[in-house]
């Protein structure tokens, strides 16, 4: 009876080994999460639905940089361009549509927890405006989303839903919403697979 708890000892410290390294690395592409989204004007009217998010993988270095570049040397017209040509990473999705995404980036934003943005290629929506009707405007070409989750997958964030992409005083990015303020996106929970 002694040799055999000996021979399973290994084997349950292999394991549990092995279970600790998959409970570390819970996040990484792909992966897709649900996110409840919370829209308002400054006029009233509010509206609710609940998007998908589907990462397939990030963005690697040199086509994010490429992007980045374009953005810095050719101002919001070079970057839309460097964007589309950048290869499909994944996709946003509400009811039956469905948008590409071609920029993804995730960041540790503290021990446990990371910073996931994605950037779609077109716009998803012109909500607000100052109408209940608002239509389309010449330069909102692309739409952002930025979450904060944890190592499970949950957490909330903001989506800029049409936006206008410029270079920034600091030499980073200045993002100017269509909406009159960000949509919320109160609940964001990482899908199992």
């Amino acid at each position: 009876m002694r040799a055999r708890t000996v021979l399973l000892l290994p084997a349950l410290l292999i394991l549990a080994q092995a279970t600790g390294e998959a409970r570390q690395k819970q996040f990484g592409a792909p992966e897709t999460f649900s996110a409840n989204i919370a829209a308002s004007g400054a006029k009233g009217g509010a509206a609710a639905a609940t998007i998908q998010i589907d990462i397939q993988r990030y963005t690697p270095d040199a086509d994010r940089t490429a992007v980045e570049d374009a953005l810095k040397s050719g101002g919001s017209a070079a970057f839309l361009t460097a964007l589309r040509k950048a290869p499909e990473v994944g996709s946003v999705s509400f009811a039956d549509q469905k948008w590409p995404i071609r920029w993804a980036r995730e960041q540790p934003s503290g021990k446990y927890n990371r910073t996931i943005v994605v950037v779609t290629d077109q716009p998803i929506f012109f909500v607000g405006g100052g109408s209940a009707k608002a239509k389309p405007r010449e330069g909102y070409d692309v739409a952002l989303i930025k979450i904060d989750v944890d190592n499970v997958g949950l957490g909330k964030g903001t989506m800029t839903a049409a936006a206008k992409v410029k270079p920034g005083a600091d030499g980073g990015v200045e993002i100017d919403d269509y909406a009159e303020k960000p949509i919320q996106l109160v609940t964001v929970s990482r899908k199992l697979k």
